[in-house]
């Protein structure tokens, strides 16, 4: 933009002034004719900044007034905000699985706004159930907004409240209050968020955002909605039973609701994740890929369905095809921790593995409470960077029982990579006593690895004392089998 005396000026945000107690809109003034070297509004360039900027700041007042300001310090980081879990009045399963999903939407849907920083469902969870003060939850969090609600249902009717809070003050910005038929529940929480971002965001970024938001669909069936709830849950904190309960819930759910698209992502991912319990990946891969294909299908806007499309195709070995879906992903939700999370272990398969280590930081960040069944994506990220005391403490974090068949060769693995042989060993030990098949190349001629990767993994795993060499039927298939120097040459040990 120009200023009245034809000066081009970049808006550079709201910045805190001394002696000034609101923030005051600030300008840089640019050389006529040349174009910005950086743009605000991208996130990339930002972090590029230096930590303080003492700058020139001009102020355009009515009437032509002009004041020159002190260099401020330029705050780097996005508005942040935490979504406390909604409070459910009634007692009922039922509707506190509605509060619950309520919660995660809204999770979801301020998440795909650049603008935002939004910590993750299971960090506030431990809010759940009790009263909080929100300036501690603020500080707890370091966040300045936090939104809470309530639910209550009775028969067909549906009361949902929600407040949004400045945490920094303990004021209030703006609280509502719906009655609706229960079916009207996901308009309601359109609604919500929609009035949250109005208050935290700026002009033209946030109403641009909205329309994204306003074009997502919801499920329109309330009893498969619930159904989907209760199977989320379970691959959460996955085991082999859990699992094959979630199947049959997701099946159920998109039986009653085809349209249902988080359904069928999370029905891939059970199928993904049952894999890692013994089932066969012949049989679960395949319905895995069918069921990321629909929920893009049915939601291409939906960035958790190009996140599980772009894994599974990870699994063909098209990696171009699958980065594409990943970066997809993260230009729907680029601050959702779940999107963060999954990119971050298969970065290195797109040849950045300190990315992934990168991702995997702020993704824990955002999300210091993950749920269990992103452990894997944490440590296979950090033993790719390199970064092993970092794997290893989250898979010591992992409960035993929710260790999945990569979980266990993974911790002998970083073991042996540490140098801790004797630990590695025993390690071994207990993998091979729940999978006694095991083997290096058996384990990374699966395709989903690059060369990179194989060769790093077979050589830990070997140094950590599984058996180096898969039988020669297992490779009879594989068009260019990754082999150990040892099993090539016909020297097994």
């Amino acid at each position: 933009m120009k200023g009245k005396l034809g000066i081009p000026l970049d808006f550079i945000g709201a910045q805190q002034v001394k002696n000034i107690t609101e923030p005051v809109r600030a300008y840089s003034v640019r050389l006529e004719g040349l174009k910005p070297s950086w743009r605000l509004t991208t996130r990339r360039y930002r972090r590029l900044l230096p930590a303080a900027i003492a700058a020139l700041i001009l102020l355009a007042l009515a009437g032509g007034v002009t004041w020159w300001m002190n260099p401020v310090e330029r705050s780097l980081t996005k508005a942040s905000i935490a979504v406390l879990p909604f409070d459910s009045y009634g007692g009922d399963e039922a509707t506190g699985r509605l509060a619950s999903g309520i919660t995660e939407d809204i999770i979801t849907d301020l998440a795909r706004f650049p603008d935002f920083t939004v910590i993750a469902r299971n960090s506030t969870a431990v809010y759940g159930g009790k009263p909080v003060d929100v300036r501690q939850v603020g500080k707890d969090l370091n966040v300045r907004y936090v939104l809470e609600g309530s639910v209550q249902r009775q028969a067909d009717q549906l009361r949902v409240t929600a407040q949004l809070i400045d945490a920094t003050s303990g004021t209030h910005v703006w609280s509502e209050r719906w009655d609706r038929p229960a079916v009207d529940v996901f308009a309601v929480q359109t609604e919500i968020v929609q009035h949250a971002v109005n208050q935290l965001g700026g002009s033209g970024v946030i109403m641009e955002a909205e329309n994204r938001a306003a074009e997502r669909k919801r499920p329109e069936n309330l009893s498969a909605y619930e159904k989907y709830l209760l199977a989320r849950d379970r691959i959460l904190t996955p085991t082999k039973e859990r699992l094959e309960e979630a199947i049959g819930l997701f099946k159920q759910a998109l039986e009653e609701d085809p349209t249902l698209a988080r359904a069928w992502v999370d029905l891939a991912w059970a199928y993904d994740q049952s894999t890692g319990f013994g089932a066969d990946g012949a049989t679960m891969l395949p319905l895995a890929l069918a069921a990321a294909h629909r929920a893009v299908e049915v939601d291409p806007l939906d960035a958790g369905a190009h996140l599980v499309l772009g894994q599974m195709i990870v699994y063909t070995g098209d990696f171009n095809r699958a980065k594409a879906e990943f970066d997809a992903a993260l230009r729907l939700n680029p601050s959702s921790a779940d999107v963060l999370a999954i990119y971050a272990s298969s970065a290195s398969t797109f040849g950045e593995p300190e990315r992934g280590a990168e991702l995997a930081d702020q993704a824990i960040r955002l999300n210091p409470n993950y749920p269990i069944a992103q452990s894997g994506a944490y440590y296979y990220a950090y033993f790719m960077a390199g970064r092993y005391e970092d794997a290893l403490r989250i898979l010591d974090k992992q409960p035993i029982e929710n260790r999945t068949m990569y979980g266990w060769i993974m911790r002998a693995a970083t073991l042996a990579s540490l140098g801790e042989r004797d630990r590695a060993q025993a390690a071994v030990k207990d993998a091979l006593e729940r999978y006694p098949d095991l083997t290096a190349e058996g384990i990374v001629n699966d395709p989903g690895f690059n060369d990179v990767e194989r060769k790093k993994l077979a050589e830990a795993m070997r140094d950590a004392g599984f058996p180096a060499c898969t039988s020669p039927e297992k490779l009879v298939s594989i068009a260019k089998p990754f082999r150990l120097p040892e099993c090539n040459s016909g020297v097994a040990p």
